[in-house]
C-alpha cells in the first residue's frame, strides 16, 4: 500500500501530538506526587542505624608500635 506524502505527514503529526499529550500528562503527574528518598534508601538507612545500635560501643582499637 502506497501512501501519499500528505497522508504520511498527517499520520506523523497525529502520532506526535498524541506522544506530546502523553508526555505532558506524565509530567503533570510527576509534579503532583511528592518526591522524597525512595523506600530502598530509607530502608537501607534504617538497617544501617539498627546495625550500629546493635553493635553498641565500638571495639577498642589495637595500637601498633
Amino acid at each position: 500500500m502506497d501512501m501519499s506524502d500528505y497522508a504520511l505527514a498527517q499520520l506523523a503529526n497525529e502520532r506526535l501530538a498524541h506522544a506530546r499529550e502523553v508526555a505532558s500528562r506524565r509530567a503533570l503527574l510527576a509534579s503532583l506526587t511528592p518526591r522524597g528518598p525512595s523506600l530502598r534508601v530509607r530502608l537501607g538507612g534504617a538497617l544501617v542505624a539498627l546495625g550500629q545500635r546493635l553493635l553498641g560501643e565500638p571495639a577498642p582499637q589495637r595500637v601498633t608500635p
